[in-house]
């Protein structure tokens, strides 16, 4: 799967969590959701509140591992937040881990239909498909929640693309909230890894990304040569 998210790219299934899980998620704190069985989706997902009977986030799966043992999960705590006591207990079975990346917070919560039956996975209605798009089309700068990427990346000896300004491309420079975004206006691609974002970069017949500004807006700005 491509490690970008876009608005392209239908979403049609939302992920019904529980609170405090769902609120970690949402703040990056949590990447993986840990289930009792593996999951074969993956791609663009809605992220449901249980009980709330709204849509609050969005987000990607990437893939699902599993299954670990306890004390594989315990020392991965940092990337689900489930703690040891609550592992360690004899009826604890959630052992599989669903990888999540790309997330998106909503500020305003999707409501969406509810079907009878529904407790992991809900096959979203044709009104909540629809606000979703709206979303994604009318915000494309709304930056994922964070994640635990490393953004201090060697790029010693690389060549990286330098804007008209003087801008270049860089880890220290270009990183939002840990998300590169490169691409053509209206089809632009958000990358975790430096080094997947730089890759897209090289394939444009014209490289253009988005930085911020002198006074700190954020837009896009094209290569007019590459430096070492």
């Amino acid at each position: 799967m491509s490690h970008y998210f876009t608005a392209s790219r239908s979403i049609t299934h939302g992920l019904i969590i529980d609170q405090p899980w769902i609120d970690y998620i949402l703040k990056g704190e949590k990447q993986w959701e840990l289930r009792s069985s593996s999951c074969s989706r993956t791609g663009p997902i809605a992220l449901i509140k249980k009980g709330s009977k709204t849509i609050v986030g969005l987000a990607s799966i990437k893939d699902s591992e599993g299954p670990f043992s306890k004390s594989e999960l315990i020392t991965h705590f940092d990337q689900h937040c489930v703690p040891a006591d609550r592992i360690l207990l004899d009826d604890y079975k959630w052992l599989h881990a669903w990888k999540l990346e790309q997330v998106i917070a909503l500020d305003i919560p999707i409501p969406y239909v509810h079907k009878n039956g529904a407790v992991i996975w809900v096959e979203l209605d044709e009104t909540a498909k629809q606000l979703i798009q709206e979303v994604l089309e009318t915000e494309p700068d709304k930056p994922p929640v964070p994640h635990s990427v490393d953004v201090q990346e060697d790029t010693e000896g690389l060549l990286v693309p330098v804007a008209r300004d003087g801008t270049i491309f860089s880890p220290e420079f270009c990183s939002r909230n840990g998300i590169y975004t490169v691409g053509n206006k209206g089809d632009e691609q958000r990358f975790s890894n430096f080094s997947e974002a730089l890759n897209y970069l090289r394939k444009m017949p014209t490289a253009r990304w988005r930085r911020p500004n002198e006074n700190g807006n954020w837009g896009i700005v094209s290569a007019v040569e590459w430096i070492d």
